[in-house]
C-alpha cells in the first residue's frame, strides 16, 4: 500500500480508508471516511469507522449534515475519542 500511496503522491490513509477528523476551532468538526451514526444525543456523538469508533463529546452538539462520504458536527465540541475495534 505504502508504494501505491507515494507513486501517487496520495496520502497512505486515503487508500486505506481511515476516518479523517478536520476541526474547526472547537466549534465544528468534519469526519470523513465514517460509516454509520452509532448514537446521536446533544452531549454525545458515536461515529463507526472502518477501524475505530470516534467519540465526539461536549455541550449543544449537534449533526449539521452528513452524506455517504462525510458528517460535519456542530457544538460546543469538547472531547474527541478514538477507540480501536
Amino acid at each position: 500500500m505504502k508504494k501505491i500511496t507515494e507513486k501517487l503522491d496520495l496520502p497512505p490513509d486515503i487508500l486505506d480508508g481511515a476516518t479523517i477528523v478536520n476541526m474547526y476551532g472547537n466549534q465544528s468538526a468534519l469526519v470523513e471516511n465514517y460509516k454509520s451514526i452509532i448514537e446521536y444525543s446533544p452531549n454525545l456523538i458515536k461515529l463507526q469507522g472502518k477501524h475505530i469508533k470516534l467519540l465526539i463529546e461536549g455541550k449543544d452538539l449537534e449533526i449539521d449534515r452528513f452524506t455517504l462520504e462525510d458528517c460535519k458536527i456542530r457544538g460546543d465540541i469538547q472531547l474527541v475519542h478514538y477507540i480501536q475495534t
